[in-house]
This record gives structure tokens, C-alpha cells and sequence, in this order.
């Protein structure tokens, strides 16, 4: 801006009256996003008792449990490989299809649990799921070929796809409604855990000999059975009973879950309400393939939810925590050092889920997303460079800082938020494919980046291949830059609303918004100035 020497003060003053209309369009902005927040707030029942009960938190903890499978299965499979490979003399190629192998058997599982918990019930599928589990560990622990060994870890897998969909329904239909946001990063958050979980039962049997690795992939044993038998103790699902028209015998069971107060019996009331809405807008399988293909809004909705799935996994997140172990005896390090120093990792990778519960909400699921990706993208850059350091212990110290940077960017950003959104963005009459169609995207991302990852590591080198990632990241964070909506503090009709104009609607809007934060930054800065 050119100023007008004659007229000082009259130029200032035009400064500062376009600096004040550039704050209170901020402050505008800001307004327009708690507007949804303070009408949840608004809804919520003053009173504090919420009727939870003991069937109820032993509920949540049988549930929980289970939650841990996926991610134990992670940590002790990579564990074992170091042992497993040599003992049974498995190729690298065979072994890429191991390793995804449970991934592989969850992409089928994730597709049956909504039919067959529809069928039979949400306790009965987490039954069912249990059983699946063991049966799969029981015969990969007895094996003695790779093929035997594959058939075990696609039967597990099943098992993990089962109970990583029906978890998060069966808990959102019981809790209170002040906790059933939370139960979205639960599996995330547990994922994690059982990880952790797995590296510390690795540490402790790999001096077991003969056949350490057997004792390592036997352990995973233990989660399900506990499962197992704590469900016989638990009532089915209400929601389900209602819906198969049984309804004296869901209110015995939502008083076994919760008492009567008020806060429980109007939650009792909203799942009523929200279930005849259900059954009122539920159509068939070709109604919402064309929803989906032809309304620009639903249109929208599946592509964003899409993209967010595939970008969880197609950072190496799931591939390089199969490979870990081996990754680290390939820099120069001992096998058993390898294991034990998957411990910290694990460890450090569960802290950084915990803080998603708070900064979710307090922050918002795009900022949180879009901090993520340049920290893990450099996490991923150093574990890359430090291969060309020759030093063994520099060039195994730089990839152990590389890679807690990594897990530190990936727990709060982009592996819950892509939990969170699915279950966030998807209209009420196509929620179930929706859901279905990020976790089929998720953990087919899981199971391919995992299955390619040898093949990967031969092409472009292990370092190569932790650049091809940051590339691929990057197309990514493109992405959500321009299309990510933020969904904090909105109720579902609100966020429908954010779709109404499809995909460029969505653009138009988040550059809107990243032009005038830019100028918004720099009348900061020339201020202070």
C-alpha cells in the first residue's frame, strides 16, 4: 500500500480500519465454527449420573481387550520373523504374503461382520470372531510349512476384520453419550497398545529354544481366550434385539448395561428414535450404489473418506511394523538387540494416541491432520538417510530417532482422524457401506503395502523406499489440503451441509479459507512490524 505523504494520519487510519475488518472477518470465521459445538453443548443433560454399570465397564474392558488383536498380531509376527524365516527356510517373497497375511483375512472379515452381525447378533460375531482368532493361531504355532503358516495367519485374520468393525458399533450403542464420541480412537489407540504388548511378550521368549518363534506366535493365544470367556458373562446388544423386534428383551438388557436415571433413559430413547429413522430411510444395495455415483454431495463424502483410508496406510505405518525387526538386523544390529529395541518404539507409539482423545476436539480433525503429515514425512526422511551412514550404532540410532518421530506425527494425526471422519461424514441411509468402504480401503492398504514391501525394498532400495513414501505422503497432504473439511464441534446435519456443493465446494472453500489465514498471518506480522 502506497501512503500519501501530505496525509499521514488519515493513511493510518486506513490501515488500521482494513486490519480491524481483517480481524473480524477471522473472528466471524471462528464464530461460524463453535456455532456447532455450543448446540452440543446446549443438548446435553446437566445431570451426572449416567446409570453406568458393572456389566458395563466389564463390558468395556471385554471390548477393549479384543481391540489389542490387531496390533499384537503386528508386533509378534514381526517379532518372529527373525526366527521363523531361517527355521522354515521361507523366501522373501513368501514371506511378504505371510506377513500381510492377517491383513489380508481382516479385508474378509471386515466384509462379512455387518451381514453376519445383522444375522446373529454383535456378541455372537465377537464370539465367533474369538474362536476364529485361536483356531488361526493354533494351527500357525503347529505349522511346518510356509503354505500351513499362511492358511493360520489368513484365518486369524478373518478373526481381527470381525472384531475391528463390530467393536466400535456394539460400544457405541451401549455407552453414554458423553462417552461415544471417544470410542472412535479406541481402536486405534489400543492398536498401539498391543504392539507395545507384543514386542515386550517377543523380549521375554526369544530365549526360549527350541522354537522361540513358535512360543511368540502361540501368545497371541491368550487376548481371544480372554475375550472369549468374558463375553459368555455379557447381554447381546439392545440396538440388535430392537431391531429384530424383541423389545421387552432389550430393555432387560439396557438395564443390565445401565441403570434407570434420566440421562440413560433418554439415551435409551434416542437409540429408539435414531433406529425407526434407520428402518425409515434404509434402502437397497443398487439405490445406493446410485446415490453414491450420482449425488454429488454422498459422491463426495465417499471419495474424502476414501482418500483419508488410503492415506493412513500408504505411509509404510503397517508394512514397516511388520518388517521392523528385520529392518533393524539389517543395519548391522543383533537379532535379540533388534527385538528388545522394538520396545521403546512400541511404547513411545501408544503415548501419542492418547493425546487424540483431547486435541481432536480442542483443535479440530484437519489441523491435526495437516501438522501430521510434514512431521512423520521427515520422520520418514532421516530413518531413509541414516542407511547411508556406515557406522553401525550412528546409522541404527539415527533410523530409531527417524522412526519415533515418525510414530509421533502418525498417532495424532492421520491414523485417528481417518477412524474419526469415516465415522463422522457419512449420511444416515449409506453409513453401513460407508463404513465398510473405509475399512475395505484401510485394510486392503494395509494388506498391499505390506504384501509389496519386499518387492519395494529390491526395486528402490530400503532407503528408496522410505522417499517413495514421503512422495506418495505428500500427493496426500495435497489432497486434504484442498479437500478435507473440519468437522469439529458439528452435529451430523451440520456436517452434511459441508458436502451440499461436492468436491469443488469443498475446494473452493478450504482455499477461501487458507487466503485470507495468509493474509490474516501477514497483516499479523506487519503489525508487530
Amino acid at each position: 500500500m502506497i501512503i500519501n505523504p501530505v496525509e499521514p494520519e488519515a493513511a493510518k487510519e486506513k490501515v488500521e480500519d482494513a486490519n480491524m475488518e481483517q480481524f473480524e472477518n477471522i473472528s466471524s470465521l471462528k464464530d461460524d465454527l463453535e456455532t456447532g459445538e455450543m448446540k452440543n453443548q446446549e443438548e446435553r443433560v446437566t445431570s451426572q449420573d449416567e446409570g453406568i454399570t458393572r456389566t458395563l465397564q466389564f463390558f468395556l474392558f471385554i471390548a477393549c481387550w479384543g481391540s489389542t488383536m490387531m496390533g499384537m498380531d503386528l508386533g509378534l509376527t514381526g517379532g518372529a520373523s527373525l526366527y521363523v524365516i531361517p527355521d522354515l527356510h521361507i523366501s522373501s517373497d513368501h514371506w511378504s504374503w505371510i506377513s500381510s497375511g492377517a491383513t489380508w483375512g481382516s479385508v474378509l472379515g471386515s466384509a462379512l461382520a455387518t451381514p453376519i452381525s445383522f444375522v446373529v447378533g454383535r456378541r455372537t460375531v465377537l464370539l465367533i470372531s474369538s474362536v476364529t482368532y485361536i483356531v488361526g493361531v493354533v494351527i500357525a504355532t503347529s505349522t511346518k510349512t510356509w503354505g500351513q503358516l499362511l492358511a493360520g495367519r489368513l484365518i486369524m485374520g478373518v478373526g481381527i476384520g470381525t472384531e475391528a468393525m463390530t467393536i466400535p458399533i456394539y460400544i457405541s450403542e451401549v455407552v453414554p453419550r458423553s462417552h461415544r464420541g471417544g470410542h472412535l480412537n479406541i481402536f486405534n489407540s489400543l492398536q498401539a497398545l498391543g504392539t507395545f504388548l507384543a514386542w515386550v511378550v517377543t523380549a521375554i521368549f526369544i530365549n526360549v529354544h527350541p522354537g522361540s518363534w513358535r512360543y511368540i506366535l502361540g501368545s497371541g493365544f491368550i487376548g481371544p481366550a480372554v475375550q472369549l470367556v468374558g463375553l459368555f458373562f455379557l447381554p447381546e446388544s439392545p440396538r440388535y434385539l430392537m431391531l429384530k423386534g424383541k423389545p421387552e428383551e432389550a430393555r432387560k438388557c439396557w438395564r443390565r448395561f445401565r441403570r434407570e436415571t434420566p440421562v440413560s433413559e433418554q439415551d435409551y430413547q434416542d437409540m429408539c428414535q435414531r433406529l425407526q429413522v434407520e428402518l425409515a430411510n434404509r434402502i437397497s444395495f443398487t439405490q445406493a450404489m446410485k446415490e453414491i455415483t450420482t449425488n454429488p454431495r454422498i459422491r463426495a463424502t465417499f471419495i474424502v473418506g476414501g482418500v483419508l483410508s488410503l492415506s493412513q496406510q500408504w505411509n509404510g505405518a503397517t508394512s514397516v511394523g511388520y518388517y521392523m525387526a528385520i529392518l533393524l538386523s539389517s543395519l548391522g544390529l543383533t537379532d535379540k538387540t533388534s527385538d528388545y529395541v522394538q520396545m521403546p518404539i512400541g511404547f513411545w507409539s501408544f503415548c501419542w494416541t492418547l493425546p487424540a482423545y483431547y486435541w481432536l476436539d480442542k483443535y479440530g480433525r484437519r489441523k491435526m491432520l495437516l501438522i501430521s503429515f510434514p512431521i512423520f514425512m521427515i520422520g520418514e526422511l532421516i530413518a531413509g538417510s541414516c542407511i547411508y551412514v556406515d557406522n553401525v550404532h550412528h546409522r541404527a540410532a539415527g533410523f530409531l530417532i527417524g522412526m519415533l518421530i515418525f510414530y509421533f506425527g502418525f498417532q495424532i494425526g492421520i491414523s485417528p482422524v481417518a477412524w474419526v471422519l469415516n465415522g463422522e461424514i457419512y449420511e444416515l441411509h449409506v453409513r453401513n457401506y460407508g463404513m465398510a468402504w473405509g475399512a475395505f480401503l484401510l485394510l486392503g492398504s494395509a494388506a498391499s503395502s505390506t504384501t509389496s514391501f519386499s518387492r519395494q525394498v529390491s526395486s528402490l532400495t530400503l532407503q528408496g523406499t522410505f522417499y517413495f513414501y514421503v512422495g506418495v505422503s505428500l500427493l496426500f497432504l495435497i489432497f486434504h489440503l484442498i479437500f478435507l473439511p473440519e468437522t469439529k464441534g458439528l452435529l451430523l446435519e451440520d456436517v452434511r451441509e459441508l458436502f451440499n456443493d461436492g468436491m469443488l465446494g469443498l475446494a473452493r472453500r478450504n482455499l477461501s479459507n487458507i487466503r485470507i489465514s495468509l493474509r490474516f498471518s501477514t497483516l499479523s506480522k506487519s503489525n508487530e512490524s
